[in-house]
């Protein structure tokens, strides 16, 4: 066996090996989440004496799981499709127009993505608008989070398509709108889906955002639910530590289905985007 493929397999090996050890949380909430309550609270590596499914069912009826599903899909995906239609739509005219007010706006966008928000300043503004606990007011804020890092994908994407694709569309008569929703943006596919993959993972994971902004536990998604089970099945003495888990494993599923599903297009966006910018 020549040294290079010695080399690889220890580096299988090695990547295995802290896949493994990444995965120890998930497995150790899995089977807590099928024990009974003073069992689970030794948080031990054991399998289940016997199989608490009634975590599950709890979890679902008091937990409120399917309308925390539905509120973090809804929030997830309109989001998402806002910011990366803008993101979109706001790289191709920083690409295509290379003046120096784009240049700093390109800037601007790029610190979005490197500083984090200050969220005093944001629920103060969000109120003078009147979208403090508003299912509306979510989706405006989580979309205007994605949008810094869509633009550096779709900037990136969009060097790499000829201008002359723009000059003979113009010739023909195509009008802006013509231009960019029906030349342009269909070529954007990789990094769209890309783009939407991530901007939908981090609505649903945006637990900050929701609890700054919602008051109202009716419209808290999947994952501030989980806070509020948390704080609803607990006290200082004792914590139904089977419920809670069973409740986080039911939040964590959709966001793997999610990422299972669009891992290859995650990887082909990020890899598009980087060789053509």
């Amino acid at each position: 066996m020549s040294r290079k493929k010695v080399f690889s397999s220890i580096l299988q090996i090695v990547c295995w090996v802290f896949s493994l050890v990444v995965l120890v949380p998930f497995i150790l909430i899995l089977l807590n989440s099928l024990k009974p309550s003073a069992e689970a609270a030794f948080f031990s590596m054991s399998f289940p004496s016997e199989i608490k499914w009634d975590n599950y069912v709890n979890a679902f009826v008091k937990g409120h799981v399917l309308r925390g599903y539905y509120n973090s899909l809804v929030m997830s995906s309109v989001s998402a499709v806002l910011g990366v239609v803008f993101a979109a739509l706001a790289s191709f005219i920083i690409v295509r127009s290379t003046n120096l007010t784009n240049k700093l706006l390109y800037g601007y966008f790029f610190f979005g993505v490197v500083a984090t928000g200050n969220m005093v300043t944001t629920t103060m503004i969000m109120s003078k608008l009147h979208l403090m606990n508003s299912i509306t007011g979510a989706i405006l804020l989580l979309a205007t989070q994605g949008i810094s890092f869509a633009m550096l994908l779709f900037t990136g994407f969009i060097k790499g398509i000829p201008r002359e694709l723009d000059e003979a569309a113009v010739m023909d008569g195509a009008k802006a709108e013509t231009l960019f929703f029906k030349i342009i943006f269909p070529l954007l596919k990789p990094v769209t889906v890309t783009g939407f993959m991530l901007n939908f993972l981090g609505a649903w994971n945006g637990f900050e955002t929701q609890l700054y902004i919602l008051t109202d536990s009716k419209k808290w998604g999947a994952i501030l639910s989980m806070y509020g089970v948390y704080g609803e099945f607990s006290s200082p003495w004792s914590k139904d530590w089977g419920l809670i888990s069973a409740y986080i494993v039911l939040t964590i599923i959709p966001v793997l289905i999610v990422y299972l599903i669009g891992q290859k297009y995650i990887i082909e966006g990020m890899t598009a985007g980087a060789v053509k910018g």
